[in-house]
């Protein structure tokens, strides 16, 4: 008998992770993508469930493995642009435009720098070796926080401008 860890997010990690990794493996995809999406997936629900606006409708395996989903095959190119916090269930197409609008603005006043990092991983799809060896980082895990901190300061921005609200 296995014990299980008290902590909600580790267990949903645990029972999650394995599924996700098999599907975008029969999707022609990698570990490491599998790990940097469901990564992505999972900080986009903690951020969610913190901030209160966790709307669950399924099981939350399931809303983790559809936001994964989304985030892989956006990094794959296979998607048109999508937020960080983007969540299926509340998008209703309403003020599309404006949001996207917003949502570019808040990464200008994100800086130069995370503009053109984000870039590089989401849209010409560099690796995270890439990134490091471009920029100038000391490695794959020294680029992966500086990508973690410009996704933060993004979202930081979108919560002023409340566009995403």
């Amino acid at each position: 008998m296995t014990t299980q860890t008290q902590d909600p997010i580790i267990n949903l990690y645990r029972d999650s992770f394995p599924d996700f990794a098999r599907m975008i493996r029969r999707m022609g995809g990698s570990l490491d993508e599998a790990k940097d999406a469901f990564h992505d997936a999972l900080l986009i629900y903690m951020e969610k469930e913190r901030a209160g606006r966790l709307h669950v409708h399924s099981s939350p395996t399931a809303y983790l493995l559809g936001t994964a989903k989304i985030c892989w095959l956006h990094a794959r190119g296979k998607t048109t642009a999508l937020p960080e916090s983007f969540d299926p269930a509340e998008d209703t197409g309403d003020g599309a435009d404006e949001r996207e609008q917003s949502l570019l603005e808040s990464l200008v006043r994100s800086g130069r720098k995370c503009m053109e990092l984000l870039k590089a991983f989401y849209y010409d799809h560099c690796s995270m070796q890439d990134i490091a060896a471009r920029f100038g980082f000391n490695g794959r895990r020294s680029a992966t926080v500086q990508k973690y901190k410009c996704l933060e300061k993004v979202r930081e921005e979108i919560t002023k401008t409340k566009a995403y609200a």
